[in-house]
């Protein structure tokens, strides 16, 4: 054929992989409609592979830094973790991100022993929240908004999660007293604020006195922990007590129920799902 040189294209692996993407959102009217469409996992065969991930996340390197980090913070107030609220993980049996995600927790409630871990997103699923509690972990009853006050050293886990619960984080714990239990693993404050906001709200206020501790993401996987930094508030560096204008509280931030449906554009092939 004298054209077969014109109407033949070479397919490449990262063409293909468009393709297929943009067949999956032609399926599926929008992201929630694929999270839902997603089959269920099998929780006792999902169970040793998540056990599995969690084994390989506590030898990675990532986590190793990342433990070290947390250390060092935590021997500056003298005080072990005692608690670890995730919110916003993500449907961990059905995206990719959010289960090496959920694997990070879990090894950081072992490694610190751990005895209270709750977990709010209000897409788990009935399995999902099953093998949470399986591995260890509670459901918190209702939806906190991140207004969870850190009566003792807190580790909060919000991985790419709106703006608004680090704010609430924040303004539930609005005391030169409260404010040194929180340890914060959330997007960067300092990337956060390089775009100049309008309003008066904690994270403006508070960024110049926390301490920011970026985790370098040299994770095996691309992109599971990208921007995430290690943020905590030490009494030191805080105002006095009587600076009245930075104490005052802000109001808490409404927190959209869709925008805690993460990372829904994953590689859900490579997950290789098993259900029944």
């Amino acid at each position: 054929m004298s054209n077969s040189g014109e109407d033949f294209q070479v397919v490449t692996r990262k063409k293909w992989m468009a393709r297929k993407c943009l067949r999956r959102r032609d399926r599926h009217k929008s992201e929630s409609d694929y999270l839902i469409d997603c089959p269920d996992v099998n929780v006792e065969k999902f169970q040793p592979r998540l056990e599995n991930l969690c084994i390989e996340m506590c030898q990675s390197d990532y986590f190793l830094v990342a433990m070290e980090t947390l250390q060092q913070q935590l021997e500056a107030i003298k005080k072990p973790l005692e608690r670890i609220v995730c919110l916003g993980l993500g449907p961990f049996s059905r995206t990719y991100h959010a289960l090496h995600q959920a694997a990070f927790v879990i090894g950081l409630q072992r490694q610190h022993k751990i005895t209270e871990t709750l977990y709010y997103d209000p897409i788990f699923r009935d399995t999902e929240r099953e093998l949470i509690q399986l591995f260890g972990g509670s459901i918190m009853s209702e939806d906190c908004a991140g207004k969870h006050e850190a009566t003792v050293p807190t580790l909060y886990y919000l991985p790419h999660c709106p703006y608004a619960l680090m704010h609430n984080i924040l303004w539930s714990n609005w005391k030169r007293e409260t404010l040194p239990n929180v340890f914060l693993i959330s997007n960067s404050f300092e990337m956060l604020t390089m775009t100049p906001r309008n309003r008066d709200d904690h994270i403006t206020r508070i960024v110049e006195h926390c301490t920011e501790t970026p985790l370098e993401d040299d994770y095996e996987h691309h992109n599971v922990f990208n921007d995430l930094s290690l943020h905590t508030f030490p009494q030191e560096s805080m105002p006095a007590n009587n600076d009245e204008a930075f104490w005052k509280r802000c109001a808490p931030l409404q927190v959209n129920e869709d925008e805690l449906i993460t990372e829904t554009e994953t590689d859900f092939a490579a997950l290789k799902l098993e259900s029944e």
